[in-house]
């Protein structure tokens, strides 16, 4: 006879069974919390003994880049900025006071333990220590930034003495530091000594939470408390290589599962069905660089006819593989070429029209070769450090200026003796050689291409560039007080670009993006239009979920079938218990 206590047991054996198949069974859908982890290598294998921002350099520089934020996002290969520490910004006062309006729920981390809001009192702190310390002004805002003051908790203001082109590009992409780092230094100044290596309480605040370095590696754990959202990976850990070789061996085999590889590696990983190839635009710009104060490079007649000598075609496809395109020319990078000028001339190979720049140069042909009017021949050099890319594209640049008829030598040099060639500050002692190398800035930002490139005052403090137009000066200066108006400021630069198009300070030979490669066996959710570590990529990549044979026209797996059958059994069981309690109690009511 089956007792009512009999059918209750039943019913919960069912519930037991059904909820113990729901925790030991594989959910088809993502873990609620962070889970599996992304390997990363590098050839960089200089120990981490410094982990403060502000000096952290090789390897380093990688891990505190994870471990800290900055006011806006600056690193979108389109140029865009997005809002990150701050929210939101203000630019007043004709372009002297930039206002930035913090997020609430950002944090510090004392290792695991939530260790206070990220303030304005941290971005004063941080800009108080650069100030006091030029050594850490990477950005060179000191001579121009005349207060930082925290207006209330989450909105800090800055106020320079002139606008600047790019001021607020380097106030937004300044690295903040913890203010409650005055705790271990207590002067200002001091800031640059702090190693802040005491590993598991560095009070960081990036997506991921540094939990060791050693010999071996870097390894980090997820921040959960991270104000952009938890990671999905549990891990991320750093494999330092002594060569990319070594590195990409370490790949194929299983030891790491993304890379940056060398460019023959990328090239040939793309004939493996495990691993997928990410070639993302970034502004990697190829240029023929000469000193443009001295004849005959001081002629713009005759840096045209340069720039058509030169099958720049065939250097991308040769000397960089094909990875590249052809720039909108005057420094633009291919990146931005469908919103940022795009009707700029660009000097594709022509020798019809280079002969008729050379003869507008007062140049003639004597004896089969250029000379300047007295009959001197116009000699040529070019000189690269011993990088094969390089070497390959100077070799193709000499024979085509060779075939337009000119008398060029060609040379490799040490980085050392190249560095003193094409970097030497004094113009009067600066020599009249020809260098092609590639030029990465520190942002994919227009803005501070165009100026970096050309203005007379860029970071190019040599004979290399250190162009100066009046007229183009005064366009990117006008471009900078209109910071708070973005039509205004591309108006400026679209004519200050023109300019700089059309005179030919240098010969933009090409553009080459950046590239990685990932073991999409074990890892998904990347974004391909930005770096493999940038924090876009740190909060979405994951595990990736297995391949299995599942029907195409049915999203239901194994699991749920199985489940499903225990809830059709405990419905059946539940059902016939019910119905045998009810006919109990209607024959014992009869």
């Amino acid at each position: 006879m089956i007792t009512k206590r009999v059918v209750i047991s039943v019913l919960v054996m069912c519930a037991l069974v059904f909820s113990g198949l729901a925790v030991v069974l594989p959910s088809a859908a993502h873990a609620a919390g962070p889970s599996g982890t992304f390997i990363w290598g590098t050839p960089i294998d200089t120990p981490v003994t410094d982990l403060n921002p502000l000096t952290a350099t090789n390897l380093e520089s990688n891990v505190v880049g994870v471990m800290y934020s900055t006011s806006m996002m600056l690193e979108l290969s389109n140029g865009t900025i997005l809002p990150w520490l701050a929210s939101s910004y203000n630019v007043t006062n004709g372009g002297k006071t930039f206002t930035f309006n913090l997020v609430h729920n950002a944090v510090w981390m004392n290792g695991t333990t939530v260790a206070g809001s990220i303030t304005a009192q941290d971005v004063v702190y941080t800009f108080q220590a650069i100030m006091a310390n030029v050594s850490l002004d990477a950005f060179n805002v000191d001579p121009y930034l005349t207060n930082v003051t925290a207006l209330n908790t989450y909105t800090v203001q800055f106020t320079v003495n002139t606008n600047t082109v790019m001021m607020f590009r380097y106030l937004a992409a300044q690295t903040i530091i913890p203010y409650a780092w005055h705790n271990y230094v207590h002067n200002a100044s001091d800031v640059g000594s702090y190693t802040n290596m005491n590993v598991g309480h560095e009070i960081a605040a990036g997506p991921f939470i540094l939990s060791t370095v050693n010999s071996g590696g870097v390894t980090f754990t997820a921040n959960t408390h991270f104000w952009k959202g938890t990671p999905h990976l549990n891990q991320l850990v750093m494999v330092p290589f002594k060569s990319t070789s070594s590195m990409t061996l370490a790949l194929k085999t299983g030891s790491i599962n993304a890379e940056y590889p060398s460019l023959s590696d990328y090239l040939a990983l793309n004939a493996s069905s495990q691993f997928t190839n990410v070639f993302y635009k970034q502004p990697w710009a190829f240029y023929l660089w000469m000193n443009d104060h001295i004849a005959p490079f001081n002629n713009t007649n005759f840096r045209q006819g340069l720039a058509y000598s030169i099958n720049k075609t065939q250097i991308i496809q040769k000397a960089e593989d094909g990875l590249g395109g052809a720039g909108s020319y005057g420094g633009e990078s291919w990146i931005n070429t469908s919103w940022w000028a795009p009707n700029l001339p660009y000097y594709h190979y022509n020798t019809t029209l280079a002969t008729k720049s050379f003869e507008a140069a007062g140049l003639h042909l004597h004896g089969g070769f250029w000379a300047y009017s007295n009959n001197t021949t116009v000699t040529l050099a070019i000189t690269e450090p011993p990088i094969s890319d390089w070497i390959a594209a100077s070799s193709m640049i000499q024979q085509d200026l060779a075939a337009a008829g000119f008398q060029v030598t060609y040379s490799v040099t040490p980085f050392s003796t190249w560095g003193g060639e094409m970097f030497q500050p004094n113009v009067s002692k600066a020599s009249s050689v020809m260098s092609y190398f590639g030029y990465v800035p520190s942002y994919p930002d227009p803005y501070y291409i165009i100026w970096d490139l050309y203005a007379s005052n860029s970071f190019w403090n040599s004979w290399i560039e250190h162009w100066n137009n009046p007229q183009y000066n005064q366009l990117v200066n006008e471009a900078g007080n209109q910071s708070g108006n973005p039509t205004a400021e591309m108006n400026y630069l679209f004519q200050a670009q023109a300019i700089a198009a059309q005179q030919v300070p240098n010969v933009l030979i090409g553009d080459t993006g950046n590239y990685y490669t990932f073991n999409h066996n074990v890892l998904g959710g990347f974004n391909t239009h930005v770096s493999m570590l940038n924090a876009l990529n740190l909060l979405s990549v994951h595990t990736a979920s297995p391949k299995t044979a599942t029907s195409s026209s049915n999203n239901l797996g194994t699991t749920t079938y199985i489940i499903a059958g225990v809830v059709i059994v405990i419905i059946a069981v539940a059902a016939g218990a019910a119905l045998y309690m009810q006919r109990g109690r209607k024959k014992k009511e009869e």
